[in-house]
């Protein structure tokens, strides 16, 4: 059995800091110049609002991750932070259904990775 922890978001000092510090995405300096601002002087309405989209983007890229997931067969299971896939497939055959399906590439990003860039499945007790 597999099992897959998902992150739903950051921590607020993390998701913010993606927001202005280094390099922050095409779209967000478009936002800013919208503005008036740029990520090094942009105030924090500002950056709450590129958050905000950002959030929205991201967590519905989710639910289609989790839609698909619910169609085949996967259980899901709200937690305080993340949330819990599991499946009865092992995680080389989770791994290939969800290629499959077309949304491995957004298991990734929500998922933890390992040193090594791979995703880190969760075993036993979850962590």
């Amino acid at each position: 059995m597999a099992h897959l922890k998902l992150g739903l978001f950051g921590t607020p000092r993390e998701e913010l800091a993606s927001t202005v510090d280094g390099d922050v995405p095409e779209w967000i300096e478009r936002l800013y110049q919208s503005y008036g601002t740029s990520a090094e002087t942009a105030p924090a309405s500002a950056s709450v609002l590129a958050l905000g989209e950002s959030l929205g983007y991201r967590l519905r890229k989710l639910s289609v991750l989790l839609s698909k997931m619910e169609a085949l067969g996967w259980s899901i299971k709200p937690r305080r932070w993340d949330l819990v896939a599991s499946t009865d497939l092992d995680e080389m055959e989770a791994q290939e259904q969800l290629e499959a399906a077309g949304v491995w590439v957004i298991a990734r990003q929500h998922a933890p990775i390992d040193n090594a860039g791979n995703v880190r499945w969760s075993h036993g007790l979850i962590p």
